[in-house]
């Protein structure tokens, strides 16, 4: 399934959690944000909770049930999210059970720590045998190898993601050697805090949707049509379940 992310803000609107630096530099007007910030997140995702059960309840009894025994899903956004951390760990997570990705994950961030260097700095040639050790194929590297290319370049960064249309961003994501749908989707959801995002590839939720329509004459569709414009939480309660 997917990683255990959970708690978000909604996306719509720009996270200033993700962007101290152009806050004011006042401690009591930053701690003010982060409090608003927070109880904004709280009251969105039980906003987002009412309105999934009461869809459900309406079209979907199936679905009504996994919202009820699952409470309130909420999406966490990283607050000191690094780039090249979130597209790196996205790779590693491909194909991957969250335990299998999770271990490979530690191993990669301790011979860094080790090295006492940065991940970016870890990924280089003269490392790869480690790297390898690690647990990574040599195509994940490949791909790691060119995401970090791109980061270096400035092609890909932090505040051009941010302000994409979700069509652009997931074109700028897919671009890159080694990252498809699901890769885009995943980074929309569990670093960018997109409440939309659908992953149709992702097995876990083909199953778990298919599931829910075969027990409720709906269609995939029509059942994402209802809970638009909060796809990303009936993923979420999907997955959920299923783990």
């Amino acid at each position: 399934g997917a990683p255990k992310r959970i708690r978000t803000s909604d996306p719509r609107i720009r996270n200033p959690m993700l962007y101290p630096t152009e806050l004011p530099g006042h401690k009591k007007i930053i701690a003010l944000i982060i409090v608003s910030s927070f109880w904004y997140c709280e009251t969105m995702s039980e906003k987002i909770h009412q309105y999934l059960l009461d869809v459900s309840k309406k079209h979907c009894k199936p679905l009504e049930s996994i919202v009820k025994q699952n409470g309130v899903m909420h999406i966490v956004v990283p607050k000191d999210l690094d780039i090249f951390d979130c597209l790196a760990k996205t790779v590693v997570e491909q194909q991957l059970s969250y335990k299998a990705a999770n271990s490979i994950w530690n191993k990669i961030k301790n011979s860094a720590a080790k090295r006492n260097i940065s991940l970016i700095e870890y990924f280089k040639k003269k490392n790869t045998a480690s790297i390898r050790k690690n647990g990574l194929s040599s195509n994940k590297i490949k791909t790691i190898m060119g995401a970090k290319k791109a980061i270096e370049s400035g092609d890909i960064t932090l505040q051009k993601l941010s302000i994409m249309t979700y069509p652009e961003f997931k074109k700028t994501i897919t671009s890159l050697w080694g990252f498809g749908d699901w890769s885009a989707e995943m980074i929309a959801i569990f670093y960018f805090g997109k409440t939309n995002i659908w992953s149709p590839k992702d097995l876990i939720l083909k199953r778990g949707i298919d599931q829910l329509c075969d027990d409720s004459n709906l269609t995939p569709n029509k059942l994402l049509q209802l809970v638009d414009p909060y796809q990303s939480y009936l993923a979420l309660h999907i997955w959920r379940n299923k783990d």
